[in-house]
């Protein structure tokens, strides 16, 4: 995704189609929707996160030179048009990514018209969770006796990650060996293509990570060498954006088959926020704490030439400060909504959320509004989702699957069900949690 490992660095060809509908005015539909979304990216290019395909035809004349003013009608004259539609779970699906995409026309002719929890939840389907400040307090007080110290807590956070950096040669060949046991772990649990792939390039004309899913089960990643100067950030880049992160979720989708419409990616949709969450909480389902630090011990750190002997202190305080992430999302709301400056904003998420990179991520937000909630909200609804009623590692693996397979019917609406189709693990298909 576009903008999918920034959080780590602020805090550390033609797919396979679904055998053509009966009904023709689904699909003509289907196919507007998509002309609808490709006008789009003429006015903002950077709201489409991918479309991989051939177009599914020219678009109208009176669609070449797209407006703002007008995309909302023809937007409304679509949705009256699948209302008239017999039922379907697929009419619905496309009736709620219209309402989406609606909305989103709607911010970027009006930015910052909305309130960030409206927009977050009529966007995106979510709401910002419950926040435990005793929790974070907790924490706070542990990285203190972790790193002692003269200056603010945030700055010796910074300073101790600097010391442990890695040198920049090793970067390389030191992210394709954690790329390469995301993908072995992640096949372990999930049975994909043998022909899939990652390509990777390195760059510098991105500010992180940027995937990008070609079809056909491959997808390019172009990755700034600064994205992974940790050995925490190597992790987390691989598996959020490779496995189990946004190229398997793209491959899972492919692997059931796909509509016209499910070829085209929208970067802030309720669907996208979901594969955000997944992909955040897969790097802890890939890795789980003891596994993730003998990992980095025994391959990474000797890799990077840094002391292994370093490698649990360096991961207990990377835990930490992710714990920290969800006490940005207040922050972060209180700016949006103007009841707090930049410089406020910054100062807060600074001391409270112990942010290395603040006014990056207020940017960021100045960008894409309520969009980073699902790098938090998204993944605290997807770990809820995914493990309520304490299932089996094999349980939880299979229902993130089944999360990622119907991300664009923005299941997390639901928070007690997962919509599945046939599991992809060989595990038993799950209807409801809890």
């Amino acid at each position: 995704m576009a903008a999918a490992i920034l959080l780590g660095m602020w805090i550390w060809g033609a797919p396979h189609i679904h055998a053509g509908s009966s009904d023709d005015g689904l699909e003509q539909s289907a196919r507007r929707f998509v002309r609808l979304g490709l006008a789009l990216r003429q006015i903002a290019p950077e709201e489409i996160d991918g479309y991989f395909g051939s177009p599914p035809n020219e678009a109208p004349a009176d669609e070449s030179t797209p407006r703002l003013a007008t995309m909302d009608g023809k937007i409304g004259q679509l949705m009256e048009t699948l209302r008239q539609l017999p039922a379907s779970a697929r009419r619905d699906r496309l009736l709620l990514r219209s309402q989406g995409l609606r909305t989103l026309v709607g911010l970027i002719e009006r930015p910052g018209s909305m309130p960030f929890e409206e927009e977050q939840r009529r966007l995106y389907g979510i709401a910002t969770p419950p926040l435990d400040q005793a929790a974070f307090a907790r924490v706070r007080a542990e990285l203190n006796r972790l790193l002692p110290g003269e200056g603010s807590l945030g700055r010796r956070i910074e300073a101790y990650r600097r010391s442990l950096i890695v040198p920049e040669a090793a970067r390389p060949a030191l992210f394709a060996r954690a790329l390469a046991e995301c993908r072995r772990r992640t096949r372990q649990h999930w049975s994909l293509p043998a022909n899939e792939q990652t390509d990777v390039e390195w760059t510098g004309a991105v500010d992180a990570a940027w995937h990008n899913y070609q079809g056909e089960y491959r997808s390019t990643l172009r990755v700034n060498p600064q994205a992974v100067a940790f050995i925490g950030s190597a992790v987390d880049v691989a598996c959020h954006e490779g496995y189990p992160g946004h190229h398997t979720q793209f491959v899972l989708a492919e692997m059931g088959g796909l509509h016209v419409e499910d070829r085209l990616v929208f970067l802030r949709s309720a669907g996208s926020a979901l594969r955000e969450g997944a992909a955040e909480y897969g790097v802890s389902l890939v890795f789980p704490p003891d596994e993730r630090l003998g990992f980095e011990r025994d391959v990474l750190f000797p890799m990077a030439g840094l002391p292994p002997a370093e490698a649990a202190r360096f991961e207990r305080v990377r835990q930490l400060s992710y714990a920290l992430a969800p006490a940005a999302l207040p922050i972060l709301r209180a700016y949006r909504d103007g009841r707090i400056d930049r410089d406020e904003a910054a100062d807060a998420l600074e001391h409270d959320a112990l942010i290395a990179s603040p006014r990056a991520l207020i940017a960021f937000v100045d960008s894409l509004g309520a969009y980073s909630a699902g790098y938090t909200a998204a993944r605290v609804r997807v770990q809820s989702a995914v493990e309520r009623g304490a299932p089996t590692l094999a349980a939880r693996w299979d229902r993130l699957a089944c999360l990622i397979r119907a991300a664009d019917d923005a299941p997390l609406r639901r928070p007690t069900a997962i919509p599945c189709s046939p599991a992809v693990t060989g595990g038993p298909t799950i209807k409801e949690v809890g």
